[in-house]
This record gives C-alpha cells, sequence and structure tokens, in this order.
C-alpha cells in the first residue's frame, strides 16, 4: 500500500491529466473526421461539381423541328460519339455554340435557345460526354475535348471557323478554355466562375480545396488571351455563384468586354431571369457583331 502522501500526489496527477486527455482524445476524433471529410471529397467530387441527366435526347419536338433543328453527332479525339441538337444558320447568320451547366443536359436549354435560331442564327446545343444518353464521364479535360469536337463539326459542316461561343455556369469554363485556344467571334458568359477551385476554397474553408481538385477549370487564368468581345451575365439574386465572380472574370478579359447584372435574377441568369431582361442583352451584343467569320 502506498503511503498517504504517495496517494495524494498520485490522485492529484490524474486530476491534472484527465483534461489533458481528454482534449488529446478529442483532437484525435477531430482529425479523424477531417481526414474523413478529405478523402469522401476526394473520391466523390465529380459527384459534386458534376449533376449528368444521363436521359437520351430522344426526338426533337416540333417546334423544334420548324425552327431548323436536326440531330447530329460528332466524334471526340479520344473516340467518343456525341449526339446533340443544331439548327443551320441562314445565310450570312452567325452560328452559337451553347455549352450548358453542370445539370439537366442540352434538351432544357432548347426552349430558351430556339427564338434565337427562329431569328436566323445558328444554334448548336453542345452535349458532353455522360449527358443526353452520351457515353463516357464527365470530367474538365472531357469537357474540353468535346467542345473541340463541336467546334471542328461546326467549321466541316458549315464553314464557320469562329463562331460565337456561348457558357453557362459550368460550360462558363469550357467556352473560356475553347475561346483562349481557337478563334471565335465573341464569348457570351452566363453566371461564370473565376475558377471552381475558388468556389470550393470558399465552400470548404475547412478543406484544402484547391490542392484536392482534379477539376479546376480555372477561367481567370485564361481569360487575358481571349482578345474576342465578351458579354458577362450575371443574377444578383445567384445563391450558387457570386455576382462578384462574373465582375472579376470582365476585369480579366483581354478584349473589350461588358458586365450586366440582372435584377431579381437567380442561378444561371437566363434561365432564372423573369423579367427577361438577359436575352434582351444577348441580342443587342450580338447585333452590333462583325460580319461572320469563316
Amino acid at each position: 500500500m502506498l503511503p498517504a502522501a504517495d496517494a495524494a500526489v498520485l490522485a492529484t496527477a490524474s486530476e491534472f491529466n484527465a483534461p489533458l486527455v481528454l482534449a488529446a482524445v478529442l483532437a484525435g476524433a477531430l482529425a479523424a473526421v477531417w481526414i474523413c471529410a478529405v478523402a469522401a471529397v476526394w473520391h466523390r467530387q465529380e459527384r459534386l461539381i458534376f449533376h449528368p441527366d444521363a436521359r437520351p435526347l430522344g426526338e426533337l419536338p416540333p417546334a423544334l423541328v420548324a425552327a431548323r433543328f436536326r440531330p447530329a453527332r460528332v466524334l471526340t479525339a479520344d473516340g467518343l460519339e456525341l449526339a446533340f441538337w443544331a439548327a443551320e444558320p441562314l445565310p450570312g447568320w452567325p452560328t452559337l455554340v451553347v455549352f450548358h451547366g453542370r445539370a439537366g443536359n442540352a434538351a432544357d436549354r432548347a426552349p430558351l435557345l430556339s427564338p434565337f435560331a427562329v431569328a436566323g442564327y445558328g444554334v448548336v446545343l453542345a452535349e458532353y460526354r455522360g449527358y443526353g444518353g452520351n457515353p463516357g464521364a464527365p470530367s474538365e479535360a472531357g469537357f474540353l475535348l468535346d467542345a473541340r469536337a463541336h467546334l471542328d463539326w461546326v467549321a466541316a459542316a458549315w464553314g464557320e471557323t469562329a463562331p460565337v461561343v456561348c457558357g453557362e455556369s459550368i460550360g462558363s469554363g469550357v467556352a473560356v478554355a475553347v475561346a483562349a485556344e481557337r478563334p471565335v467571334r465573341a464569348l457570351v458568359l452566363d453566371a461564370p466562375y473565376t475558377s471552381v477551385a475558388d468556389l470550393a476554397a470558399t465552400m470548404y474553408r475547412w478543406l484544402p480545396a484547391r490542392r484536392l481538385l482534379r477539376h479546376q477549370f480555372d477561367s481567370l487564368s485564361r481569360l487575358p488571351g481571349v482578345r474576342a468581345p465578351l458579354l458577362v451575365l450575371h443574377g444578383d439574386a445567384d445563391d450558387m455563384i457570386p455576382p462578384e465572380h462574373g465582375r472579376r472574370v470582365a476585369a480579366a478579359a483581354g478584349g473589350p468586354a461588358e458586365f450586366v447584372l440582372l435584377p431579381g435574377a437567380g442561378h444561371p441568369a437566363l434561365m432564372a431571369d423573369p423579367a427577361g431582361r438577359g436575352t434582351e442583352e444577348v441580342r443587342r451584343f450580338l447585333a452590333h457583331l462583325a460580319a461572320p467569320v469563316g
């Protein structure tokens, strides 16, 4: 049996160490939770970034057929055959190549874009791998291959080597990427971001989001190389991508750029614009373009 004095010392030491032990256990538990969160984001980031609608595009509605839309297919550099819809331009009209956002598929954007086809513009509702019944899995690198294939198709089918490139939300990064490496007549961006890495760093402040991302979509670093006229549209009620991203995108462009903030519009701006002002801004912007190239 320990002397009373020694027992008292041990008891005091135990009382002193108990909070330290508890703190160490809690720290270990928090570290384990953090590591699990990092692992989950690393392995599931494609599900967080891309929300593909795999439904095939299906039959064209009569209204789109009347607006000259036809089903088409394109082969990517890595061997995927992608289905999409396209309306050939009337003589003398430019073509809009549209890269949609992360959710839904190209057919969902047809009602918004068909009036441009009716007016005479060519309209390509580009579709990605993994969307609209197409093979493959979404990725930044894959989307860029898809975009190049669509632009090659426009040049081969209609002879237009510098179309107007449009991008919505995640598609804004795709549009900026191809505009930075190929001739385009103009660039229209709906609810763009500076980079997906910037968005992730804001949304997941407690994670090393920038280092975890496999799909950076870094538009800000590419924009100085874009010399074509740029129109940026953003809704002031956008709760997914803050309008400040749109302002910074316009400011970073290497050519003339406009930023239009749409009161009451959400995300994406054109599809969530109850007043319809965004569509009118696009019409105004396109009307001031030079004669078609190609």
